[in-house]
């Protein structure tokens, strides 16, 4: 099978929620293609260090950052960006990734966990989209294009699983249409942006699913098997590269009915 290789040498990524799961294979894959990264810190610091640790150990030459960033609050957030653009050279791209995903019974879903929900996911992508608009809109222009971003939305927020992650469901809805609206205003400043919707990928949050619900959801899928996040940091570092795609979800999902 042809493989392709990803050249990020001399430039710098930004990646939210870049301390686990998705988000820290997509850190991975970048740091391979001999960029440099600054991730968002985990609020726990042991998993902060071990993905730090395994960025370093897959490319010891890499300059690998991560700072805190909580992505619901925006001075939080503007604080992150600003911080991120004075200590990495050429930060070129951007990833959100950060999200949070409980799972709980329909009418157990109070608003409270609603808002939280909607405030990490959704107002979070606004908050992210914004500020590193600002960022990268400093930028020379390369290839057109003075940055790129692309936001990890979910195959939930096109095709509903279960009430009992409605509110992220909706969250990624609402995420999916933010690309488009965003997308709009941001290619006229030379800033891409696009979105990938992962369908089911072989995190340690999605392990914890009941085993009938996994196999439910593993017989509808095409490929008879769950993605895995470094798959998904393929197909983000893809993103990163391709050229005339604007506004755009993609929906990596392994075929699903």
């Amino acid at each position: 099978m042809a493989k392709v290789a990803f050249d990020f040498s001399g430039t710098a990524t930004v990646v939210t929620g870049g301390a686990s799961g998705i988000g820290l294979a997509i850190a991975e894959t970048i740091v391979r293609g001999g960029g440099n990264v600054v991730i968002s810190a985990s609020r726990n610091p042991d998993k902060t260090r071990s993905a730090l640790e395994r960025l370093h150990a897959a490319e010891p030459s890499a300059e690998v950052r991560a700072l805190p960033c909580e992505v619901g609050q925006e001075d939080s957030v503007a604080r992150f960006f600003a911080e991120a653009r004075q200590g990495a050279h050429n930060a070129r791209y951007v990833v959100h990734g950060a999200a949070i995903s409980p799972n709980t019974e329909f009418f157990d879903q109070t608003q409270k966990e609603w808002d939280a929900v909607l405030n990490a996911n959704l107002t979070g992508s606004f908050l992210v989209l914004k500020y590193a608009s600002f960022m990268l809109r400093e930028n020379p222009v390369v290839d057109e294009w003075r940055g790129k971003i692309v936001l990890v939305t979910s195959s939930h927020g096109v095709n509903a699983y279960d009430p009992v992650s409605a509110h992220y469901d909706s969250s990624k809805a609402g995420a999916n249409l933010l690309v488009r609206n965003a997308a709009e205003k941001l290619a006229p400043m030379g800033i891409c942006l696009n979105a990938l919707a992962p369908g089911w990928i072989r995190t340690a949050l999605n392990d914890s699913l009941p085993d009938d619900v996994r196999a439910r959801e593993s017989a509808r899928i095409w490929m008879g098997r769950w993605g895995t996040p470094q798959e998904m940091g393929q197909c983000v570092a893809h993103l990163l590269t391709l050229p005339y795609l604007v506004g755009q979800v993609l929906m990596p999902d392994g075929g699903y009915r």
